[in-house]
């Protein structure tokens, strides 16, 4: 059984690179205990591919906090990703057909005409920085849309959906951005409210009226449900595409045969936005799970009622899995990287974050013929790992 022991992965030079980490902790035996840097209590934290994907899997874990503890409060009570089966069942199902790969499809030139009009700010010869000119609003522009926000107010939730991330991670939260992150999931739930009355009066062609005739004609969402997952979509719909448009620049630029490689060869895009995702993948570690019962998982013993974060990152360097896992190779077949997650929570909206990166990555390329990077920041986070600047040029521009 593994010891208990303390284990700084939350510390600030970890963060800047975790996956050396990664490695020592896989080779060691997969799992530690990761102690809560901000009071008692802490998680059993899995970094080997086999026991990640089946933490993701495992149906004894729930990630529906209220059976393993009293809560004082839900930041997004009802929400589909916070829920177990059945209810996690029926609100995905409601959400399921705007995320089919048919109605996902036809997005795609809406997409670039929108990744194309935002790359056209960039001035021939002069820095570009891609993080808010492209990558940042792009995700959030298509989430807008989808879900019937005005072009006015998106630039608001867009802060407040920052905010809410920036400052929800223990691990890195200060009291400030904490607060911050606060005011931000209540601004969203107000302004949610308001938008859906609205499209109770006034139904239109867009995600909340849909969600909307489901709860009136079918009966199928309870009070708050529909403002919960409004505010989920917005928060899942945008950062993990963020940061994997990010993420998957800063990695073409840090590997110019690769990128080489994609340019003379457009049509290794897919694999290469598959590889991005496994190489730095967006979400760092999977959110809240807890045992019902003892779980055995790899040589850990998990004890009822005791967290589990599966660690992605680390997951998708496993040599077992993968071989050479710290190389970047565009071309990596099979890559069954476990980004998005595995089993009742796969993501929904990989089919769009995945279109939304590759039209991206097309138009970026066109625009940037010789593209280099000048320089980058990260934002702390134990969860998410994305960028906060990346700045490009054209050197023949």
């Amino acid at each position: 059984m593994t010891e208990r022991r303390p284990a700084g992965l939350f510390s600030p030079d970890i963060l800047a690179d975790p996956y050396p980490t990664y490695a020592g902790l896989r080779a060691q035996d997969g799992a530690f205990w990761q102690p809560h840097p901000q009071g008692s209590g802490g998680m059993w934290m899995f970094t080997r591919y086999a026991d990640v994907e089946q933490a993701l899997k495992d149906t004894r874990l729930t990630k529906d906090a209220t059976k393993v503890r009293e809560m004082t409060g839900d930041v997004m009570p009802g929400n589909m990703l916070d829920r177990d089966p059945p209810d996690h069942t029926r609100m995905r199902g409601l959400v399921a057909h705007a995320f089919t790969p048919r109605v996902i499809e036809r997005q795609e030139a809406h997409i670039r005409e929108i990744a194309r009009e935002l790359l056209t700010r960039a001035s021939p010869g002069e820095l570009f920085e891609f993080m808010r000119g492209c990558a940042m609003p792009l995700p959030v522009i298509v989430i807008a849309e989808l879900l019937g926000v005005p072009p006015e107010d998106r630039e608001r939730f867009r802060q407040w959906s920052g905010d809410f991330i920036d400052g929800s991670d223990f691990a890195t939260a200060t009291p400030e951005s904490a607060q911050r992150a606060q005011a931000g999931i209540t601004a969203l739930g107000e302004y949610f409210a308001g938008l859906i009355e609205t499209r109770r009066a006034a139904p239109q062609d867009d995600l909340i009226s849909s969600l909307l005739h489901a709860e009136d004609e079918l009966g199928q969402l309870r009070p708050g449900e529909l403002i919960s997952n409004c505010i989920l979509l917005v928060i899942a719909g945008h950062e993990t595409t963020v940061n994997l448009i990010g993420n998957g620049l800063k990695a073409l630029l840090d590997h110019p045969p690769q990128l080489a490689r994609l340019r003379a060869d457009p049509a290794l895009m897919p694999t290469a936005i598959e590889e991005m995702l496994r190489y730095d993948p967006p979400v760092q570690r999977a959110l809240f799970r807890a045992a019902l019962e003892d779980v055995q998982i790899g040589s850990q013993t998990v004890k009822k009622g005791e967290q589990v974060s599966a660690v992605i990152g680390a997951a998708n360097r496993d040599p077992d899995q993968f071989p050479h896992p710290d190389a970047f190779d565009i071309a990596r077949s099979p890559n069954r990287h476990l980004s998005f997650g595995r089993g009742l929570h796969f993501c929904l909206g990989a089919p769009l974050a995945k279109l939304e990166a590759r039209v991206a990555f097309e138009e970026l390329l066109g625009a940037f013929p010789h593209m280099e990077l000048r320089s980058f920041t990260r934002r702390p986070s134990t969860m998410f790992r994305g960028l906060g600047e990346l700045w490009v040029t054209d050197r023949t521009a």
